[in-house]
């Protein structure tokens, strides 16, 4: 498991270390989303140790969520990847949606410029992390 804690939007998570899975079934972004603005997905299909995989529809379920509330959020159209890029774990899309959607969360204004500046930081080397941990799955295996 590769743990993500980013200040700047109180964001926790822990991800898998097959982060396209962790991404295809739309748990991940739906908790971002969730983080970025509270209930903005009022519901997510987790897997459970009984049924550890989830079905496509629910799959599909969460990602359609996933861009409803990001639409509410205030995502631009097109800015929003399709399910089908999230789906088929094309990441240049989904890192696009990504993107906007953090930018959009309610800056903290209670910490100091020091603070601040260490929560950005630790943001943008999460950021990065992932976006590597994404470029490195999706890269073509020569």
């Amino acid at each position: 498991m590769t743990a993500i804690r980013c200040q700047a939007v109180h964001v926790s998570l822990s991800l898998p270390s097959d982060l396209g899975a962790a991404l295809t079934d739309g748990v991940v972004l739906c908790h971002l989303a969730n983080h970025v603005r509270p209930r903005s997905v009022p519901s997510i299909h987790v897997p459970s140790p009984a049924v550890p995989k989830l079905t496509m529809a629910k799959c599909r379920r969460n990602v359609e969520n996933f861009l409803e509330a990001c639409r509410r959020i205030g995502v631009p159209q097109d800015s929003l990847c399709s399910v089908g890029d999230v789906l088929e774990g094309k990441g240049g899309g989904v890192y696009a949606t990504v993107e906007v959607l953090l930018s959009m969360a309610p800056p903290l204004v209670s910490l100091s410029p020091q603070v601040q500046l260490a929560g950005f930081a630790l943001f943008y080397l999460s950021v990065m992390s992932v976006l590597c941990a994404i470029y490195v799955h999706l890269a073509p295996h020569v």
